[in-house]
């Protein structure tokens, strides 16, 4: 058996996928190229061959496949000549049959049919005649195994078909099978990593419930990040969150520590608002370990090269749950400060491991391979280029991104400039990767040089949409350059739109502007804030094309020009400034420019007498200008950022701005009207308005804008032009708390809009019927309006997938046009509170629906072809008036079914509940039943509110189950919890007969336990057993007398005991080193509370109305937040607190 470089585990752990094959029918290559293709996505594949079984136990090999999830048999002419083969197959089958939908078998047909399989022809029939009269029992078992895969859907390869593209085909399926959420994109071309990636695998140790810390050393471009987001994609799957932090210097220098924050806080929280709480770096420090100290986490730092980074973001273990791990990549190891042992200064000082891993330089093999991939696009050089391609890697060196760029550059050349080039990177200096990289700067054109140098020196990190105007109007043919680096892997384009180069790509392009003259005036661009500020003052610079001025980070002195010291920059393109106004006459100045941005102008009018016939990029953003009539001889404008200029009043005349493409207004609170001119701009393709609170109404000669294809309205419009539906081009048009009273008839003449969002824009009473007319549309949100019915046109939206119509608290009925959207996906008509009556007759017809939220509503009945919707996979009754369910489709994945008002007769559970195979979450409330049917295995949350129920359940089929709720429920008891994958129990206000069974159990991944006002509670609890709880809260158990085991939990975060009257002690809580918060509370026996001065996280500490309470440690020690203890009469009378920390006490 092989298990390759993408083997993390010995034999019999857990692997993703598991291959099945005969060895003689694959050997032209099509197994390698499955396996290593998957390998190098991150997937951990085992591949299984006969000719590798000779010594093997079949017992091992069984284990490999019980602990794989994906199985894919590779079924070829000789396939079931292997008693090999079809004993694996058999089991895969058994396993994947008791999985409960957890195993997936996807076979692959090589050069033979389904019905081979399925043993409707000869060519698998009659190979396994021959074994049922040797091995009867055997055979059985295989030709049922055969029968039934031969049934699943694969794939068909006939020989004169691409392997590559089947090869794509199911690596891209097992991706999403696997669910790879946080997957980072890696390069293809991954060369001599496998060995280093086996080795940090190692050393973290995911199986530990340690917290660890690993930094990834080495200088620049060796692959650090590389290195770190192939640790990520194969580690990801092990966390509940992960997140790679991307460009951490850089994005410290240009936005600081609390954006840093913020993006790290930004993958674990769902409201963008819970960050605008954070204001400092303090307040940052507060919100990481309150939202990720009870998580466990990956978490990546790319690029890190301060200590106040460090500190900022993961300074300590403790801000981490149990089991995280924190990879930071830096060039500079010293950082870490974990030299030996970790002394009080370290930045990273905490209860963690901490381990370091240096990058070091390739091997000549490797380097070749990687250098070979590029140049070739293959994994060695020809023969014929063998002696030269070993000569351009020796000299080189071994550093990654040097074979990526100079391969990439010497791509389909002759062999005199391979020649060519090997003799300049011999005359380069050693060591100099700057050096080297010149050979492919030195492959571009002009234009390409251009565009590389602007980037480097001002569009890092960037988005790439202004430059390519300027590019573009300089004649630099941008799509066609950049197009060209990419390719030579001198810049990539981020996800996010932005340009992205790596540091020595980056120093290289700087380092060429440095080396055109040694006086910075005589350069072609000056990035460095004091260069330009000396040659400004000079009144030179004639040769400059880019400028860039007044950093917030550089200026320590308010700064203004005037046009004499701007009078010789005949040359220049390219203007950046901030807070720095120009002043002055500017008539026959800057020839030549075409991009001139001047964020913060301080002043309200700037450069009197200026007309920049040649500009194609102006950005004005959160200036204090109020006129800029100037603009108007701008004929050439493409791009117009006035953003934030909340002085401006009025936009001037626009009509002669014909170029002009993107117009930003959005935050320009003063601006009052829209000039009519708007109406000239033909190329006009995006129109913020966005914040323009002052704005009551748009001029009707906007309906002309007919490139328009994004606009942003101010909320404080009352009315749209009677023209507005003349903007053929728009795409998304969001009205969303706008205070608009409806929309123009002409709205069906906007035959390319996909979006159309209404949300609260209640004084909206209907809907035109031209709305039916809108072809395109895919999204129609009408969530909040006054709309009191839909007109019937509705069904003509032949596109429609999602309608939204949340809160229409005006609506009564649907038509049953709705019917007609054949393409419809998501319905939500929740909280709809006049909807009442049978629910859409014809709704079969939806059978593309998924989600179907009739929650809030006062719908009675569903008829009963909702069973007919095999793509439901979501139902939400909440707070209905329906009583009876229908019989429900087996796609359904989530199910939520709240009557309204409690239903006191017994009422049968639909039968079609025990076979939704696909059933992952459940919520019952209100109901009288005599008993819960078996459930599927397949079912993650299960919550019961407000329910009676005559028979005890049983849960012992939901082996999958997370999550166990109860609220108001009455039963004799409950037993069989599969407690191996718990993770939350909660009941609260229940009456049971009896309730020992749960607690008899060991619930070893148990982290929540809440018990609230429940009768016939035992009167001890032992938790000893749940060693991995994290929070735990005990409340009005009248019964509880004992609580044990409470100091074993290693990782309780919270505990709360309140209202118990019986308790008279807390065990000692010395060893719970990750308690935060502790609350006790009307615990009147409650003497004693042993162990608090050494809880050294303890941050809340609440203890109110235990009269009895005479011993509590002194834990002025500790740095609480806050302390709180009221009317507990028998303590001593002292400080519970450090001085300055918030403390509340009363006798």
């Amino acid at each position: 058996m092989e298990k390759g470089t993408s083997s993390r585990v010995s034999s019999g752990s857990s692997y993703e996928v598991f291959l099945s094959f005969r060895g003689i029918d694959t050997r032209y290559g099509f197994i390698d190229f499955l396996y290593h293709g998957m390998v190098r996505v991150g997937i951990l594949v085992f591949r299984d061959s006969e000719s590798l079984h000779v010594g093997e136990e079949i017992g091992e090999l069984l284990q490999v496949i019980e602990n794989s999830k994906i199985y894919i048999p590779i079924f070829s002419k000789n396939y079931a000549s292997s008693d090999w083969c079809l004993r694996e197959l058999a089991y895969m089958v058994e396993c994947t049959s008791k999985s409960n939908g957890n195993k997936e078998i996807l076979p692959i047909f090589l050069d033979v049919e389904p019905s081979n399989v399925k043993l409707k022809t000869n060519r698998y029939r009659r190979t396994l005649s021959k074994r049922q009269k040797t091995l009867c029992s055997e055979a059985e078992s295989w030709e049922r195994a055969l029968i039934e895969v031969g049934n699943i859907i694969g794939w068909n390869w006939k020989k004169d078909e691409s392997q590559a593209d089947l090869i794509k085909s199911v690596i891209e399926t097992v991706l999403h099978k696997l669910n790879v959420g946080c997957e980072k994109i890696v390069t293809k071309e991954l060369v001599g990593v496998d060995n280093r990636v086996e080795a940090i695998i190692k050393m973290l140790d995911v199986g530990s419930d340690s917290i660890q810390f690993l930094g990834i050393h080495g200088m620049g471009g060796i692959g650090k990040t590389t290195l770190a987001m192939v640790i990520f994609n194969r580690l990801s799957s092990h966390f509940k969150g992960c997140h790679f932090l991307s460009d951490v210097r850089e994005s410290s220098r240009r936005h600081g520590l609390v954006y840093l924050q913020k993006q790290l806080l930004s993958k674990f929280l769902d409201s963008r608002s819970i960050l605008d709480q954070i204001n400092d770096a303090d307040d940052g420090i507060k919100m990481i370990k309150r939202v990720l100290g009870n998580t466990k986490v990956l978490i990546v730092l790319d690029d890190v090269d301060g200590k106040e980074q460090l500190k900022s973001l993961a300074e300590k273990g403790d801000w981490f749950g149990s089991g995280s791990r924190i990879i930071i990549t830096t060039r500079d190891q010293s950082i870490l400060r974990i030299e030996g042992e970790v002394t009080s200064e370290a930045v990273v000082e905490k209860s963690a491991r901490v381990s370091t891993y240096e990058v070091c330089k390739m091997d000549f093999d490797d380097a070749l391979k990687l250098f070979s991939k590029h140049a070739f696009r293959r994994d060695s050089p020809p023969d014929h280029y063998a002696v030269l391609s070993k000569e351009v890697v020796s000299t080189l060196g071994m550093l990654p991104l040097a074979h990526e760029v100079t391969g990439s550059s010497l791509n389909n050349e002759p062999k005199e400039f391979w020649e060519a080039t090997l003799k300049k990177l011999k005359d380069a200096p050693p060591n100099e990767v700057q050096s080297k990289l010149m050979i492919s700067y030195d492959k571009l054109d002009n234009e390409q040089k251009q565009v590389f140098l602007d980037i480097a020196c001002f569009f890092v990190n960037k988005d790439k949409t202004y430059p390519f105007y300027m590019w573009d109007a300089c004649g630099y043919h941008p799509h066609v350059a950049i197009r060209v680096l990419f390719l030579m892997s001198m810049i990539k384009i981020k996800e996010d739109n932005t340009f992205w180069m790596h540091d020595q790509v980056r120093d290289l392009g700087k380092a060429i502007v440095r080396l055109e003259n040694k006086d910075p005036c005589k350069r072609s661009r000056v990035s460095n804030h004091k260069d330009a500020l000396s040659i400004l003052k000079r009144k030179e610079g004639s040769k400059i094309e880019a400028l860039s001025i007044g950093f917030r980070e550089l200026l320590h002195e308010d700064i203004i020009l005037q046009d004499d010291e701007l009078a010789n920059l005949r040359n220049l393109r390219f203007f950046q400034a901030e807070k720095v106004p120009l002043v002055g006459d500017f008539n026959n100045l800057l020839p030549s420019l075409t991009w001139l941005s001047c964020h913060r102008c301080p002043f309200k009018v700037m450069a009197e007498n200026f007309h920049p016939t040649n500009l194609i990029v102006l950005n004005l953003s959160r200036s204090n200008i109020s006129e800029i009539g100037w603009i108007k001889a701008a004929k050439n404008l493409k791009v117009l950022d006035l953003i934030d200029c909340q002085k401006l009043r009025r936009i001037p005349d626009l009509s002669k701005l014909v170029s002009l493409e993107i117009l930003l207004l959005q935050c320009c609170y003063g601006l009052i009207e829209i000039d009519p001119s708007i109406g000239e701009l033909k190329l006009l393709t995006t129109l913020n308005l966005d914040g323009c609170y002052s704005i009551r109404e748009l001029p009707e000669e906007i309906g002309r804008l007919q490139a328009l294809k994004k606009i942003v309205m101010p909320s404080t419009l009352h009315e749209l032009p009677k023209t507005f539906g003349n903007l053929e081009s728009l795409l998304t048009l969001d009205l969303s708390k706008k205070r608009i009273s409806k929309l123009p008839h002409s709205i069906g003449g906007m035959v390319k809009l996909t979006v159309l969002r209404l949300c609260d824009c209640n004084e909206i009473k209907e809907l035109p019927y031209s709305i039916g007319k809108l072809q395109s549309l895919i999204e129609l949100d009408l969530t909040s309006t006054g709309i009191s019915h839909l007109p019937d046109s509705i069904g003509d939206l032949s596109q429609l997938k999602i309608l939204k119509m949340h809160s229409m608290i005006r609506i009564t009925k649907l038509p049953s046009a709705i019917c007609l959207l054949k393409k419809l996906e998501e319905l939500d008509a929740s909280w709809c509170g006049n909807l009442a009556g049978e629910f859409l007759e014809e709704i079969e017809r939806l059978s593309c629906l998924r989600i179907l939220d009739l929650s809030g509503t006062h719908i009675f009945k569903l008829p009963s072809t909702v069973s007919h919707l095999s793509n439901l996979q979501e139902l939400n009754l909440a707070t209905s008036d329906i009583q009876q369910l229908p019989e429900i489709s087996p796609s359904l994945t989530c199910l939520t079914w709240t009557p309204r008002v409690k239903l006191e007769s017994f009422i049968p559970l639909p039968t079609s509940l025990s076979t939704l195979s696909q059933l992952k979450t459940l919520t019952l409330a209100s109901l009288n039943v005599q008993f819960l049917p078996q459930l599927s295995s397949s079912l993650r949350e299960l919550k019961l509110l407000n329910l009676a129920i005559t028979q005890s359940p049983d849960f012992s089929n939901l082996k999958n189950l997370l999550a166990l709720e109860f609220y108001d429920c009455s039963m004799p008891e409950f037993s069989g919890i599969f407690d191996a994958e718990l993770e939350t129990l909660t009941m609260e206000r229940c009456t049971f007969t009896r309730l020992d069974a749960p607690f008899q159990l060991e619930m070893k991944k148990l982290t929540h336990l809440r018990l609230v006002m429940c009768e016939i509670l035992l009167k001890v609890l032992d938790l000893s057993h749940m060693k991995n709880l994290q929070e735990v809260h005990l409340c009005d158990s009248k019964s509880l007398v004992e609580i044990r085991g409470l100091e074993e939990l290693g990782s309780l975060s919270s505990f709360e005991v309140s209202c118990c009257i019986l308790i008279e002690r807390i065990p000692d809580l010395s060893k719970l080193r990750k308690l935060k918060r502790l609350k006790v509370g009307k615990c009147p026996e409650l003497r004693s509370v042993e162990g608090l001065n050494h809880l050294e996280s303890l941050k809340y500490m609440y203890i109110r109305e235990c009269c009895s309470l005479e011993s509590f440690a002194n834990t002025s020690n500790l740095d609480l937040e806050c302390c709180h203890i009221i009317h507990c009469g028998q303590l001593p009378r002292r400080t519970y607190c450090k001085r300055g920390m918030y403390c509340q006490c009363w006798w």
